[in-house]
């Protein structure tokens, strides 16, 4: 509106102006041509140009010059000097000042001038950071940090984070599911190796076996968690020595773990451990048909009440397990067939032994790279007589997706069968080591 007034006050002051010039005799009278009509091209042209003339002056109007906004990077050596904390921590720190970043590089440039400022003329320096920030001269608040606990809705004044609705909302509660299900399952080609007094018998071999494991896990995130694992192995060779027998078991295991736990303090539980253990085909001598075992011959149960500790170590938990304690534990042994009984220490017409006495069980897995993991599990019981220990390791190299090599370690010691207590069916010692190495497919779900 200012500058439409404007306008009309110039071009009013123009036409005034052109009159008077004709009255004074500065503009000559229209001629009179052909027919009696004026000559107003002069007219025209005057008009014309007092048009363009207000055209400019609106155009400079128009054109208002952007003021400067002063850059904050320099305002360290452009105002008073001052001994401030920043060049002070970059010259003693001796950070690395090559960067791509503009904006760094004006402020390692800024310190530096302001740090030799400070070693060669120190009296130039009135006043320190400490006196602005006591005259309120640098603000303070910018740089307070936000903690994981603070809410940003408090931090904005009359904030609304409720949204308007015109129709109306159905709540769907839903409970969560706190079951989660894993497993493995692999088909391998491996070589093997036992000890000549290894429990359940074998041959060193070159065999072929599939291995499958089944997780199933509850856990409320509150008190109530419970683990149950199903590990089955089974293996066949063939051997040029048994003339007897076209394919014999090598790996032949069905165990079952259940551990039932109710939270006593963070990652340590009361808990109900039970353990049962067979095999699932027979086993015989090398060329005879002396059976060694079969399923539920021998049948081991450990029931072991105690406590139990969760592991998690590691940034992203590479390190994962659980610690089972129990100071009394029971452990049944069970051997269904009367032909085997004595094979495993009991008295003919016996197929029961119970035993009493600590537990302790560890299982752990270690995900020491990308493609190679660590699982072990170690089990010890003893009632004070004899002990039972066993450390089972596998370790899988993951050379693809599917394709994986694996090397079982399975060290064991165990003096409780009375025929190597008499040493019978023994080489002197009462640990036996079973190993082997195997490549094939596996695949997780």
């Amino acid at each position: 509106m200012k500058r439409l007034t404007l306008l009309f006050c110039i071009l009013f002051v123009a036409l005034g102006a052109s009159k008077a010039q004709r009255r004074e005799g500065a503009i000559p009278p229209a001629t009179m041509q052909g027919g009696g009509q004026a000559d107003t091209s002069q007219v025209v042209k005057r008009y014309l140009s007092a048009l363009e003339s207000l055209v400019k002056e609106r155009d400079s109007l128009n054109n208002v010059t952007p003021q400067t906004t002063p850059n904050a990077y320099y305002f360290q050596i452009l105002t008073q000097p001052t001994l401030y904390e920043s060049p002070l921590h970059q010259m003693m720190s001796r950070a690395d000042s090559t960067t791509a970043d503009p904006q760094l590089q004006r402020l390692f440039s800024t310190r530096k001038m302001l740090s030799s400022l400070y070693t060669r003329t120190p009296w130039l320096v009135t006043q320190t950071e400490s006196d602005l920030r006591e005259q309120s001269a640098i603000r303070s608040d910018v740089n307070d940090k936000l903690n994981s606990h603070d809410k940003l809705a408090e931090k904005i004044n009359d904030a609304t984070l409720t949204p308007t609705m015109d129709e109306p909302v159905e709540v769907i509660t839903r409970r969560p599911n706190f079951w989660r299900f894993s497993g493995s399952t692999s088909v391998q080609f491996s070589q093997n190796y036992f000890s000549s007094n290894w429990y359940k018998g074998g041959e060193s071999n070159q065999s072929g076996f599939v291995t499958l494991t089944l997780n199933a896990k509850y856990n409320d995130q509150r008190k109530i968690s419970w683990d149950n694992t199903l590990d089955a192995q089974l293996g066949f060779q063939t051997t040029e020595s048994d003339k007897v027998h076209s394919f014999r078991p090598t790996n032949n295991l069905l165990r079952y773990t259940t551990n039932a736990g109710y939270r006593a303090w963070k990652s340590l539980y009361y808990s109900l451990q039970v353990i049962l253990q067979t095999q699932i085909v027979p086993n015989y001598q090398s060329n005879k048909d002396v059976m060694i075992s079969k399923i539920f011959s021998p049948l081991e149960v450990t029931i072991a009440p105690g406590m139990k500790y969760e592991i998690a170590w590691g940034k992203k938990k590479q390190f994962t397990g659980t610690l089972n304690v129990a100071p009394l534990a029971m452990k049944i042994l069970y051997v269904g067939a009367d032909t085997l009984v004595t094979n495993f220490g009991l008295e003919k017409g016996h197929h029961s032994r119970t035993t009493f006495g600590p537990n302790i069980t560890l299982n752990t897995r270690w995900q020491i790279c990308k493609q190679i993991a660590w699982s072990s599990r170690v089990y010890w019981m003893t009632n004070f007589d004899y002990n039972i220990w066993e450390w089972e390791n596998t370790i899988e190299f993951s050379v693809t997706k599917l394709i994986t090599a694996r090397m079982y370690l399975y060290p064991r010691f165990d003096n409780s069968n009375e025929r190597y207590r008499s040493g019978e069916n023994h080489d002197g010692t009462y640990m036996m080591f079973k190993e082997w190495l195997s490549l094939g497919l596996t695949y997780n779900f």
